[in-house]
């Protein structure tokens, strides 16, 4: 059985052109990323995410969407971490949500049958 030992014409082709296009300068941003700095570029997509933000804030937001079945907690409770804070029902299943941390509740922004969207706020605790 014989080797074939031509290679593609168009890889030899293929040269990496680090020149701009269009004569423009490429714009390079600094990244810094758990205390290391690089030096890259961002793509749109990148420039255009949504921020992160701390979970442990004391904002909560719901995971899923669904239909809040129960609220455990009102205005001024005092909550640890762990407390249940509601039960929700999606996807025909029920789910229990937890205080990610220990503090008063501030804000409850939900209500037995209310039908709840990801990502919207629930509570707020301080």
């Amino acid at each position: 059985m014989a080797e074939n030992n031509q290679s593609n014409p168009q890889e030899n082709n293929q040269q990496q052109d680090n020149t701009p296009q269009n004569g423009q300068k490429k714009k390079f941003r600094s990244l810094n990323i758990d205390g290391t700095r690089y030096r890259t570029q961002l793509t749109e997509k990148f420039k255009n995410r949504q921020k992160w933000d701390n979970p442990l804030s004391g904002k909560v937001t719901s995971e899923f969407p669904g239909t809040v079945v129960k609220v455990d907690v009102e205005e001024g409770d005092e909550v640890e971490k762990g407390d249940r804070l509601y039960i929700y029902e999606a996807m025909k299943m029920k789910n229990r949500a937890y205080s990610p941390v220990g503090g008063t509740i501030k804000e409850v922004h939900v209500k037995e049958n209310d039908i709840i969207r990801k990502g919207d706020l629930l509570f707020v605790i301080e």
